[in-house]
């Protein structure tokens, strides 16, 4: 899932704005002019980039066309974002724990298996996934409105 409208649709506008805006800032604390900042974050955001899009509680899913030798777990799901690295868990030891491999993740990655610690691997990584789901922090909260569940938010 890539692109804005995309994206808007999956967490609502509120949770990407919030989004967009810290990896704004993360480029302006770089010394990044501003206006730069905005345009570059959101052309990466619409383009489905991981530095862009990357965050804490996020699905991602092994792209068909990706060569299962250079992203061996299938599905990764994001415990905490860290500048340009993520912590990642492998969604699918519990379908299927003989199947989990690391043979082709960085020396850093190779406890991936460790569901309590996850693994620490560089960001980029992730554009050999595809976003697949996406539960910011926000909709945690009683008013939250998730778009892909129907819900407003208020008085539910």
């Amino acid at each position: 899932m890539t692109g804005l409208i995309s994206l808007n649709w999956l967490i609502g506008d509120q949770a990407l704005s919030d989004h967009i805006l810290a990896r704004v800032n993360e480029l302006v604390d770089q010394g990044t002019e501003y206006k730069h900042a905005c345009t570059t974050v959101t052309d990466g955001a619409d383009a489905g980039e991981a530095w862009a899009i990357a965050a804490t509680r996020q699905t991602w899913e092994r792209r068909p066309d990706t060569d299962e030798d250079d992203a061996p777990i299938h599905r990764l799901y994001v415990l905490e974002r860290t500048g340009n690295t993520v912590v990642v868990a492998d969604l699918d030891l519990d379908a299927d724990p003989d199947a989990h491999s690391t043979l082709g993740l960085p020396p850093r990655g190779q406890h991936l298996g460790d569901e309590a610690e996850g693994a620490v691997i560089d960001v980029d990584l992730l554009n050999l996934y595809d976003l697949t789901a996406w539960e910011p922090f926000e909709h945690l909260l009683p008013t939250a409105a998730v778009p892909a569940a129907g819900t407003t938010g208020v008085g539910e």
